[in-house]
């Protein structure tokens, strides 16, 4: 399963995908305060569908936004959290 963070048309949906079928979504203003917002809609949906973190294979951001909006960034910096997790998840630290 993958879930995609987009962000486009001043709005913030959070796409729950298996197989390119859309599972579920979640929608939210795109306003200032997206770091609000996104991390606790992320568990929304997780919670709504009674996924954990290891059952999403890829996170993936869509936007219309430019590469210097922080909303891009903070979103693009999840997308990397994820990422890192997942690849050291079997090492100990």
């Amino acid at each position: 399963m993958n879930i995609i963070i987009e962000i486009k048309n001043k709005r913030t949906k959070l796409i729950l995908k298996k197989d390119q079928k859309t599972l579920d979504e979640v929608v939210f203003a795109s306003d200032e305060n997206i770091s609000e917002k996104l991390l606790p809609n992320f568990d929304v949906l997780l919670k709504k569908n009674k996924l954990t973190i290891g059952d999403i294979d890829n996170v993936e951001v869509e936007t219309d936004l430019g590469d210097t909006f922080t909303s891009r960034r903070i979103a693009e910096a999840m997308k990397n959290a994820f990422d890192w997790t997942k690849k050291n998840k079997s090492q100990k630290v």
